[in-house]
């Protein structure tokens, strides 16, 4: 439902796109099949998942998305870089408000003014998501060495919005009271 979400506003998007957290590339295929006329960019700091995400360009004959090895908080690029910057499944694998600060901060200098974030993370309110989330050591091997963190909305809009981000769009995912939805995604539109 994210990635779906996430396609879905990218699909007539224009410029230089970036993934920043991009592991298998799933999206970026997605994407690429989508909406050829983006220029596509993905990050992520492990060597091993990028390998993986070319693969699955390959096997995809897909050419035009170019990968760098990278955290989120250290971006390789140029100021102003970027149109779209796009932040989905990561947010649950940060376990410091620090280090999300920073991420916020490094992809708000990488976005070009009037340029777009979109940025998803698990709602801390829906106390379903955070019992699910303690549990998951017990039945999902998958989750291991990550912090399933969830953090609270008007904390991540007073983040962007101090980062010079203005929301233009929240979704809620997964649950009929938005409060407790259990995945909210923000478009935001960084400052002219």
């Amino acid at each position: 439902k994210i990635r779906r979400a996430a396609l879905a506003i990218c699909a007539q998007l224009r410029g230089r796109l970036l993934e920043v957290g991009c592991g298998e590339g799933l999206f970026l295929t997605q994407l690429a099949k989508l909406n050829p006329k983006v220029e596509i960019w993905g990050v992520d700091s492990w060597p091993e998942i990028l390998a993986r995400a070319r693969e699955r360009f390959e096997k995809d004959r897909v050419t035009q998305i170019k990968l760098v090895e990278a955290k989120a908080g250290h971006l390789p690029f140029e100021n102003v870089y970027f149109d779209v910057v796009v932040f989905i499944n990561v947010l649950i694998c940060i376990g410091s408000w620090e280090d999300v600060k920073a991420a916020i901060k490094e992809l708000s200098r990488v976005v070009k003014p009037a340029g777009n974030l979109i940025l998803e993370f698990r709602n801390k309110r829906n106390v379903l998501l955070q019992a699910k989330y303690k549990l998951a050591k017990f039945y999902d091997a998958t989750t291991m060495g990550h912090p399933l963190s969830t953090y609270d909305e008007k904390d991540v809009i007073g983040l962007l919005r101090g980062n010079g981000f203005d929301i233009q769009r929240i979704q809620y995912i997964g649950f009929f009271i938005k409060r407790l939805a259990p995945v909210i995604i923000i478009e935001a539109q960084k400052h002219v």
